[in-house]
């Protein structure tokens, strides 16, 4: 291991865990760590019986590195949209958005769509609300702008009828055609299951789509930002380097993820292992009930993406730690005192960059003195460090269990490996719950809890029927 790739991503948990361990007896400690290791034993040993093994375990997404064509089929695909839009408009709602979204919040210019070159569309999110405010206002604003016919619709649904994302999608296609554009299918790209269920796949095949690409089987929509639903968005923003140099360099560190969890799990570099361990000892064991994780940089999608992540996939059974998403230091403005002075049933994770990317210094000879003399002449992102650290310092001063996951470098490489990671670490919580165990105590690797949503479909089948009233209504008062 060269320290580069061993320092590209890094844990620190020792001080929240002599907080946490104080309370805890050393045999439960024992017995996790044991837990741990052969849960990491059988997600190796998994491994090796290949795709087809995994897939039907909702699994996949541990390869999404290695699927070569589909790759490429994005890359191709995003090359065209390149060549021919000047927008891109994603449409989709949960894992089919928060993919996308995180990776441009993180890695793209603040102002992208702002900054007009030749070949790298301006990017839009929509379809994640029925409430018709933004999506009025960006087709407004496209139309104003005659950028409506230059426009590439993404539609991201594995299903295919995703209520707020046809919906959105259908708004889009009226408004469309009202300009004169009959064509809509030439300008749609379709990310969906490739099976006669989705609604997509079946349109593409009567009337087809400018471009299509799968959400693979075997990756759920929160563990797919590293699959077409997430590349796509991604290489087609890409702008200092090419779609393929991006992409390929992102992928490389998905793929060092992949390696690290494969390590024993008690390797320095097995973070997720060390991760799923401390989330564990903390709820199961300290009796935690809150996870503050805090993204110590201005990118507001990764807590989302998280919050998503975690909530969806481990808070089952009546388990699971609450996440409270948060970015440093703006949050300590808001829920610090908390915290600190409220009751202390919370583990805080944070996210400490150490290369912001571009930076900026503090002026000297401002004539302010006191306390803010200390920032003059320092760049601003050594400050925003200092308060990183300075905030892990003061929660483990006050006894709050507080842990820091440090990254070498916001860019591509970096940030899918930290979000590959965190999502290996959920994988072995889940485990960690006896989520892959059944009703009748018996392992059950294709019902894993972890990957199952089944508490969403309640308010779909509710809202079809209400909005099913609503239309009887409707048509009774015409």
């Amino acid at each position: 291991m060269s320290d580069t790739l061993s320092s590209a991503l890094q844990f620190d948990a020792e001080q929240s865990l002599s907080i946490l361990n104080a309370g805890i007896n050393a045999k439960h400690r024992e017995e996790l760590d044991r837990r741990v290791a052969a849960i990491q034993a059988d997600i190796a040993a998994e491994q090796q019986e290949g795709y087809a093994a995994l897939e039907p375990r909702w699994r996949a997404w541990t390869h999404s590195h290695l699927r070569t064509q589909e790759i490429e089929d994005t890359l191709i695909l995003a090359e065209r949209i390149r060549r021919q839009f000047a927008v891109f408009v994603l449409v989709g709602i949960g894992g089919s958005d928060l993919g996308g979204r995180t990776l441009h919040d993180t890695l793209d210019h603040p102002f992208h769509n702002q900054i007009v070159e030749p070949g790298t569309p301006e990017i839009y999110f929509t379809g994640d609300t029925f409430d018709p405010r933004r999506l009025a206002a960006l087709l407004d604003m496209l139309q104003s702008r005659g950028l409506l016919e230059k426009t590439c619709i993404n539609v991201v649904s594995k299903s295919g009828k995703t209520g707020e994302t046809i919906a959105a999608a259908m708004v889009i296609r009226e408004r469309l055609q009202r300009a004169g554009i009959q064509d809509w299918e030439q300008r749609c790209v379709a990310t969906t299951g490739q099976n006669a269920e989705s609604v997509l796949y079946t349109l593409n095949q009567t009337r087809p789509f400018f471009g299509m690409l799968p959400v693979p089987e075997g990756v759920g929509g929160r563990f797919s930002f590293a699959s077409p639903v997430g590349l796509l968005p991604f290489a087609v923003t890409a702008r200092e380097e090419t779609p393929r140099q991006r992409v390929e360099r992102a992928l490389a560190g998905y793929a060092e993820g992949h390696r690290r969890l494969l390590l024993p799990a008690d390797d320095p570099d097995n973070t997720a292992c060390a991760l799923a361990r401390w989330w564990h000892l903390g709820e199961q064991y300290a009796r935690k009930t809150d996870l503050l994780f805090c993204n110590y940089a201005d990118d507001s999608r990764l807590c989302d993406w998280f919050t998503q992540l975690y909530s969806e996939s481990v808070q089952e059974r009546g388990a699971g730690l609450n996440v409270i998403g948060s970015r440093g230091p703006t949050g300590n403005h808001s829920i610090l005192n908390g915290i600190l002075r409220g009751p202390h049933d919370k583990l805080v994770m944070l996210i400490r960059w150490l290369d912001l990317g571009s930076d900026l210094p503090i002026p000297t000879g401002n004539g302010i003195q006191g306390d803010l003399l200390s920032f003059e002449g320092l760049p601003l992102s050594a400050v925003q460090d200092a308060s990183c650290r300075a905030t892990a310092a003061d929660y483990l001063y006050n006894g709050v269990p507080t842990a820091t996951l440090t990254v070498a470098k916001r860019d591509g490489y970096h940030l899918f490996l930290l979000m590959r990671t965190l999502m290996d670490a959920v994988a072995v919580k889940g485990r960690l719950q006896y989520l892959d165990i059944n009703a009748q105590g018996v392992r059950d690797p294709e019902r894993d809890l972890t990957y199952l949503q089944d508490g969403v479909e309640g308010y779909k089948i509710r809202t079809r029927q209400i909005a099913e009233e609503m239309q009887q209504q409707f048509r009774a008062e015409r």
